[in-house]
């Protein structure tokens, strides 16, 4: 019953963004997690639960994904000059886009322009170049774009570590859940034929990510016996992601040592108690301010 209403939910936000869809094909694009996951993780629509429907674009497209939502009756929560730069320094997305479709029902869009963290200090990726080979899936009847799953298993991965990372969601949600390793582990089962280890680790190389695909590769074997998924945690090991297996923060600034093992951070309640005392004045203030703008 459960899955029949989220299908139900999902369909009816897919036929009232088929008209964003055709003008975002304008552009590179993809949808990310929500019902494309759903399909290439568990092989049909309707199996996870979805919220916004999240949009990759680059920087270049921004300006006119803003004029097609408008046109079709989104709105954005305008942001003071402290907010927009706070989301431009510490997000990977703009703020969120609604439109109100009945008196009890609305949707959400999320506009991202990275798939980095706002404070991840490396080379970024070219989100252009990550979108070049975008392919076309059919989500209820609608022909949209999203990533290969070899691109899709590389995004999860850093959106997971950054929701397992960051002192922000772990002050204020339970930001660690055991269905994120069953989306990334069935993604990366289903799809093994198109996730060869040799290319993972050329692309994950090249991005200069390696680091944190071990890592959640790391965390995934331990919840799931798999003799593949230990063949690629094995090979994608570095030095580097060892060293942060036992970590929290975001960059080398933020970086605090957990006091609580992996099973005991798993879909804890509040991890924030488990954490508090490391904060410093600075991780409060950008708490604070995160909250008045996400």
């Amino acid at each position: 019953m459960k899955q029949q209403v989220i299908e139900i939910m999902s369909r009816y936000i897919y036929e009232n963004c088929s008209e964003i869809f055709d003008g975002f094909a304008k552009f590179p694009y993809a949808l990310i997690k929500g019902e494309p996951l759903s399909i290439q993780a568990y092989g049909k629509p309707g199996m996870r639960h979805i919220g916004d429907v999240d949009i990759l674009i680059s920087k270049m497209s921004l300006n006119i994904s803003s004029e097609i939502l408008t046109k079709f009756g989104f709105t954005i929560k305008k942001l003071s000059r402290q907010g927009y730069i706070l989301t431009r320094t510490f997000s990977h997305q703009t703020g969120t886009w609604h439109k109100k479709i009945s008196n009890t029902q609305h949707i959400s869009i999320d506009i991202n322009y990275d798939i980095f963290w706002g404070e991840f200090e490396g080379p970024r990726i070219d989100i252009d170049e990550f979108l070049s080979d975008a392919v076309d899936i059919e989500i209820y009847g609608h022909q949209v774009k999203t990533l290969p799953p070899i691109k899709a298993l590389i995004q999860l991965a850093l959106h997971h570590y950054k929701d397992m990372n960051s002192i922000y969601l772990l002050s204020t949600r339970n930001s660690i859940k055991k269905r994120m390793f069953n989306d990334f582990y069935f993604l990366f089962a289903r799809n093994i034929n198109s996730i060869p280890l040799n290319k993972l680790y050329e692309l994950s190389s090249t991005y200069g990510i390696l680091p944190y695909i071990f890592y959640i590769f790391f965390y995934t074997e331990l919840l799931y016996d798999d003799t593949e998924l230990s063949r690629y945690t094995k090979a994608l090991k570095t030095l580097d992601g060892e060293n942060l297996l036992h970590y929290y923060g975001l960059n080398n600034t933020e970086r605090r040592k957990w006091k609580i093992d992996f099973n005991t951070r798993l879909d804890c309640a509040n991890l924030h108690d488990f954490i508090k005392d490391d904060l410093t004045k600075a991780d409060l203030e950008k708490i604070i301010i995160n909250k008045g703008v996400f």
